[in-house]
């Protein structure tokens, strides 16, 4: 892909390697309300060209941290970096940066292209060339025929075209985006959420995004920040928080999971067991963990991790019978919630390959729950 061209093209030597890698530097940045500290203390790089999420619930710092990227929030500590320039002292109009909001902010009185052209015109670029990136801006995000109208005569999933046009014309090399796709319906989210992934790869972007959707981080960003309390409590791409998470807090807040409360039995080089209330046998696991005997840890395991039979399985490990209490139908899987005789409730999906997939199981029926030996992770904080 182009993506790949350039990057190599980049990264001829060393050194160039360790700028694009830390292209935005934030480095013990901290900021405190009137004793209330939202940002705690964080520290990270973004690499260039890098779609970045800051993921977490409302008020776990991550609209604070963009706003003092964009320069609206003044840190009360730390520093932050945008190619090797220290930007904390700069006006956000001064930033090679740009911002698109969840509301778009467009000017109601302007044109599409009037809005797209407003900040070339603040910068003193001639009239010409304004014109040609203002076209090169409305076709990149196919809105070219409605240069003409005003914001209140475009859909939502428009108005969100037009104001990325904006953000992108003046060519920033910073992008953020605040909750992006938050006004716009499933669907077009969806559709919204690819279409902005491939403009933004096509235009070699740097982009730093805040959303409380987790699926959105995942579909979106190259990398995850997982925020809570002003903290970072994990980093890394999609699919290593969701298949590795690190703490309880990650597990639970990226997609759905099971968590088994226990204490580790024996802790061997190449396999833990885990004794749990849920299960009459400890909890058996392909690896290793640095803990001690009677800590006490948590397994966590994806539904869809889970098998479901009729018949107890072969494995002798890893196997509780349940009553089924609840089944969610979801056209591609069902999700079963499996009771098991300590009380405990577990999720396990399976996949609909059959036209009606009510045949297999039903409410009150008695199954067994059972998966592998490196299905789950266990998380010791």
């Amino acid at each position: 892909s182009a993506m790949n061209q350039s990057s190599q093209q980049a990264t001829g030597g060393k050194p160039e390697k360790a700028k694009t890698d830390n292209y935005v530097r934030i480095e013990g940045l901290r900021k405190e309300f009137d004793g209330f500290v939202a940002v705690d203390d964080v520290s990270f790089s973004i690499r260039k060209g890098e779609i970045f999420a800051l993921l977490g619930a409302s008020g776990c710092g991550k609209s604070t941290l963009l706003r003092m990227l964009a320069g609206f929030e003044r840190p009360s500590k730390g520093s932050i970096l945008l190619d090797d320039e220290d930007i904390v002292g700069l006006a956000p109009f001064d930033r090679p940066i740009n911002m698109m909001f969840q509301s778009y902010a467009l000017f109601p009185h302007m044109s599409v292209e009037d809005n797209v052209a407003f900040g070339l015109k603040q910068d003193g670029m001639g009239k010409d060339e304004i014109q040609a990136r203002v076209e090169e801006m409305l076709s990149l995000v196919q809105m070219g025929k409605l240069a003409k109208r005003k914001p209140h005569q475009l859909s939502g999933g428009q108005q969100q075209r037009v104001a990325l046009a904006r953000a992108l014309a003046k060519s920033p090399k910073l992008l953020l985006l605040d909750e992006p796709m938050g006004a716009l319906d499933k669907k077009l989210r969806s559709q919204m959420q690819l279409e902005l992934v491939n403009i933004v790869e096509r235009l070699g972007v740097t982009c730093v995004m805040v959303t409380h959707d987790q699926e959105e981080a995942m579909t979106m960003a190259h990398r995850i920040a997982v925020m809570d309390a002003g903290r970072i409590r994990q980093l890394g791409t999609p699919d290593e928080i969701y298949e590795q998470p690190n703490c309880r807090f990650t597990a639970e807040f990226i997609g759905s999971v099971n968590l088994f409360e226990g204490r580790i039995e024996e802790d061997e080089k190449d396999y833990v067991t885990i004794r749990t209330p849920a299960l009459e046998k400890a909890i058996y696991v392909g690896h290793g963990v640095t803990g001690y005997d009677g800590m006490s840890v948590a397994f966590a395991i994806r539904p869809e991790k889970i098998a479901i039979s009729k018949d107890e399985p072969a494995l002798n490990y890893n196997k509780v019978q349940g009553v089924i209490e609840e089944i969610a139908y979801f056209g591609s899987h069902s999700v079963y919630h499996v009771r098991l005789p300590n009380g405990s409730k577990v999720l396990c999906n399976f996949v609909n390959l059959k036209r009606w997939a009510s045949e297999n199981f039903t409410w009150n029926d008695s199954v067994w729950l059972s998966w592998k030996d490196n299905a789950g992770v266990v998380l010791i904080s």
